[in-house]
């Protein structure tokens, strides 16, 4: 079985804190992790599109959805 939860590191006390109960895992149970940080941005801002790129996607938008108001 494999799957993918999130988890809180408490490093004083070398734990990795779930957010609830593993389904299908026992008490005491050994399992094998894999720790990989996701990528946190402080920022809810869009990402940057070059000037090319945004024409593609709003054209990209425009043939998708009719959008004929879209400039491009």
């Amino acid at each position: 079985m494999s799957k993918a939860v999130e988890a809180e590191y408490l490093a004083d006390q070398h734990v990795l804190k779930l957010e609830r109960p593993l389904d299908g895992v026992q008490d005491h149970e050994r399992v094998r992790v894999v720790v990989e940080q996701p990528s946190i941005t402080t920022s809810r801002e869009w990402p940057a599109l070059g000037e090319e790129a945004g024409r593609e996607l709003a054209c990209a938008v425009r043939e998708a959805f009719g959008r004929d108001e879209i400039a491009v």
